[in-house]
């Protein structure tokens, strides 16, 4: 039975599960991506998370990150082009921290194995255009950051250090 293709749109968790001996491969290629280790984070981060999402939390481009496990794992390479959503790290216009409405640290909520998704939809469904809403992780919750920006937000994300990521949601519209 042969694995399946390597792409941008692979899952984190299902590249681990067909792949376990490139584990390590995975983890060499970015600092970041050492929390993989974590089991708590590896549950719930790994059944959403996919490569073109986690590009973005490594800081790596993601054709570094599809074509070396796809080396490794004796699959053709690619050169097509693969789009990273980078600009989420670009301070926007509509930020100023006057405009922050409140603040959500879910670090402990993350390490207890909960999501914050809920909460989060529920504060920012509530907000006036223009008002802020932030989120603090260890990481950045990129399939998190795409549910919410669906629902009508913008979101900007900004490193303070590597295990304290600060995501702004501002409803635009």
């Amino acid at each position: 039975m042969s694995k399946p293709q390597i792409t941008p749109q692979t899952r984190i968790g299902e590249f681990l599960d067909n792949y376990p001996e490139l584990e390590e491969l995975l983890i060499s290629l970015s600092p970041a991506f050492e929390k993989l280790k974590n089991p708590v984070l590896r549950r719930t981060i790994g059944r959403v998370a996919t490569f073109q999402q986690v590009a973005v939390v490594g800081n790596i481009p993601l054709e570094t990150i599809i074509n070396s496990l796809r080396n490794a794992a004796g699959q053709n390479q690619t050169d097509e082009i693969m789009s990273t959503n980078n600009d989420l790290n670009a301070k926007p216009d509509w930020f100023n921290d006057s405009f922050i409405l409140e603040t959500l640290d879910a670090r402990e909520m993350l390490q207890a194995g909960q999501h914050p998704l809920a909460e989060v939809l529920s504060k920012t469904s509530g907000m006036q255009t223009g008002q802020i809403f932030e989120l603090i992780t260890p990481f950045t919750p990129t399939p998190l950051i795409e549910k919410v920006t669906d629902k009508g937000c913008s979101a900007f994300v900004k490193a303070v250090t590597e295990t304290e990521i600060h995501i702004y949601f501002c409803k635009t519209a």
